[in-house]
């Protein structure tokens, strides 16, 4: 039986893809569910006010003190964040002799250094309130890099190597920590690559791809599922592990 029922969760970028599926699964476990978004105001106003999530709150994660700021208005409403997913994240292609610098550092920002403050912010109330969960999502880019994407696969390694050194120093404090790399997850972050122009990468991806339901995006409830349960204590031998979550693909790479 899941034990997420009345605890404090917080997903960043909890209103689409990945995130989305994630905080829909933690709000049907009894999750109160809170969120650290860039999408407009009105849409994190409806799902509060639809009953999908408990909390809603507009924050470029990039930003230390906003970040900070936000965390304690959570915990003055819910209460102490017990459960983390730092899912929130850019992706924009950046071959090396034409990419601007600021798209660089950009990922860096939001991908890597976002996710650090994010959990910063959140540890003092978590450890305070008897330890909990955390996941982050990293990606197989992370893992084996890919021609064009030098900043988004720098960020993502950058995210898996401090869910594990995090995982070291917090494990003894009460804070399990795990990170997932998914592949191709059919989100608005990979919709530019779901068109017809597409197609022909994809089928060559394909070609080599041993997925048993043979198909190159994933859904994001896929995902989600890995993630709640790594959040949920039935998991409690997983930790400190970089799980890549791809229907196989990086066993062929």
């Amino acid at each position: 039986m899941s034990n997420l029922a009345g605890k404090v969760a917080l997903v960043t970028g909890g209103t689409s893809g990945i995130g989305a599926a994630v905080s829909a699964q933690l709000s049907v476990s009894g999750a109160r569910v809170a969120v650290l978004s860039n999408a407009p105001r009105q849409e994190l106003d409806e799902a509060v006010a639809s009953g999908c999530i408990a909390w809603g709150e507009q924050v470029d994660i990039a930003d230390a003190e906003a970040v900070a700021q936000a965390v304690g208005r959570i915990e003055q409403e819910l209460g102490a964040v017990r459960l983390l997913v730092n899912n929130a994240a850019i992706w924009a292609s950046n071959p090396v002799p034409e990419s601007p610098i600021a798209l660089f550092d950009r990922h860096i920002d939001v991908n890597l250094k976002g996710s650090f403050y994010v959990t910063q912010a959140v540890l003092p109330g978590l450890i305070r309130a008897g330890g909990g969960a955390i996941v982050f999502i990293g990606s197989v880019s992370g893992i084996a890099g890919r021609a064009g994407d030098s900043a988004y696969s720098a960020s993502k390694a950058g995210v898996a190597m401090l869910a594990r050194t995090l995982a070291t120093e917090l494990g003894p404090r009460g804070v399990r920590i795990n990170c997932v790399c998914p592949g191709a997850v059919a989100t608005p972050l990979t919709a530019g690559l779901r068109t017809p122009e597409g197609e022909q990468a994809i089928a060559a991806l394909m070609d080599g791809h041993p997925s048993p339901r043979r198909t190159f995006f994933m859904d994001p409830e896929q995902i989600a599922n890995l993630v709640c349960f790594l959040l949920d204590d039935r998991s409690s031998a997983v930790h400190g592990a970089v799980i890549p979550a791809d229907e196989g693909l990086t066993a062929t790479m």
